[in-house]
């Protein structure tokens, strides 16, 4: 009888393909994979630490493993383990603590569990020049999945700790990055998304320097992908060169994902952001010149350290005015090991969280209109997963949500729908499958 386990994934793009890729590991090993929630015999809990929050949610994980079934080895990897592994180690029942470059080699790992050995295996990640060498046969969706180009990063925002969590950036191999997308397409997969800690930074440290535009035009060129789309990139790397790939290839899903953060210079200067507000809407009005009603994601921080109500009704106009299709919007969490969490004027939670309602509700009000200038329109949506009987949902090259009815089994399959309405619940748009 074969052996179980299970990785329960907190956190960014990357750590999700990670921990595919330690499952790939798993299954090579003899194991079987199963739920949380049957008891493993093995637990990996890959952790996230970009706040306080998500370091008491990777602890609560830990105890709900321990319950769930009492005798099951813990196995601890991840952000939080990289930059505190000690902590974890002293928490009850966790059997070993390994860092993230140590990944690669999680099942040479497997057979210290329970040994005399080192119980925290845990390098120095400041010193990697490489990135982790991770690959993937699947993923957790079956059509859609995620490639890891790049970790680590060298912005140092004052209110960041992963830096010191994932190390310098270092790019993957073009080659590698090539035979992992070719290997998915291969087992079926429709889409691949290009993810890491600071992917517009890529290239830039291979013996042989190169960009993250000229990647994506060698993978056009080199793989038989039907869909790719870029994960978040900061504004100053949105060259010309790469918007102007995006526009010119229709295989190149016309969406960004932009990290605004505030719309105040001065805010951005205590961040450490190295770009002005106005620098960030020309970068969205390049994007606009190129490409017709494409999509445009920003993430956007409030109550930061000394933020006045004027700076905030800075964010509020400047977001106001922009071509934003949605925006993920985090109220400040003062994160010890940062510089931003030792700053004076710490705003209250409640004025941070109250400054996040209102940027949602515009946020909410975007990503409504956006959605309503789709209806009527034909989109290509990759199926993702059935919701429930005959209905299924899918996510369109735009990133908008798209439900439908079909009788057949289309998991996985790309096809065009016609766009008839919003849902009632405003989530996702509702449609009609024109070719299956």
């Amino acid at each position: 009888m074969k052996k179980t386990a299970c990785i329960v994934t907190l956190g960014c793009k990357a750590n999700q393909f990670e921990s595919a890729a330690m499952e790939q590991q798993l299954i090579n090993c003899g194991y079987h994979l199963c739920s949380f929630e049957q008891g493993a015999e093995l637990v990996v809990v890959n952790t996230c630490t970009v706040t306080a929050a998500t370091d008491v949610q990777s602890r609560k994980l830990l105890r709900r493993a321990r319950r769930f079934n009492p005798e099951c080895k813990i196995l601890v990897t991840g952000c939080y383990a990289q930059i505190n592994p000690q902590q974890l180690m002293d928490l009850p029942g966790v059997d070993l603590v390994f860092g993230n470059m140590e990944k690669q080699n999680f099942h040479n790992l497997l057979i210290q569990v329970g040994a005399q050995s080192s119980k925290v295996q845990v390098g120095d990640i400041s010193k990697a020049r490489t990135c982790p060498e991770l690959e993937i046969a699947s993923f957790a969706e079956h059509s859609r999945a995620f490639v890891q180009i790049q970790s680590g990063c060298n912005a140092f925002c004052s209110y960041c700790i992963i830096p010191f969590a994932r190390g310098r950036s270092r790019s993957v191999a073009v080659a590698a990055v090539i035979d992992q997308i070719q290997t998915l397409v291969n087992n079926g997969y429709q889409e691949v998304v290009l993810t890491g800690i600071h992917i517009g930074n890529y290239g830039r440290d291979l013996p042989t320097p190169t960009s993250l535009a000229q990647l994506v035009l060698t993978i056009l060129k080199h793989t038989d992908l039907h869909r790719l789309r870029l994960g978040s990139i900061e504004p100053l790397e949105l060259t010309a060169e790469l918007i102007a790939v995006v526009a010119a290839n229709k295989r190149v899903c016309p969406h960004f994902h932009v990290p605004l953060q505030s719309g105040s210079d001065a805010v951005l200067q205590r961040m450490n952001r190295h770009y002005t507000a106005g620098q960030f809407s020309d970068c969205l009005a390049s994007i606009n010149e190129q490409l017709t009603n494409p999509a445009i994601g920003v993430d956007l921080i409030t109550g930061f350290p000394a933020e006045s109500d004027a700076e905030h009704q800075a964010t509020v106009e400047l977001v106001a005015s922009l071509p934003i299709s949605f925006m993920h919007v985090f109220p400040y969490s003062r994160r010890a090991g940062t510089a931003a969490a030792t700053m004076p004027e710490q705003v209250l939670s409640s004025v941070a969280k109250e400054r996040a309602a209102q940027l949602r509700e515009i946020g909410a009000a975007k990503q409504n209109q956006y959605m309503q200038q789709h209806i009527g329109t034909q989109l290509e949506v990759v199926v993702e997963k059935r919701k429930h009987d005959h209905q299924w949902r899918g996510v369109s090259a735009e990133y908008l949500p798209v439900t439908f009815t079909s009788e057949q089994d289309v998991a996985g399959a790309c096809l065009a729908v016609k766009i008839v309405d919003i849902a009632l619940n405003g989530s996702s748009l509702q449609g009609v499958v024109l070719a299956e």
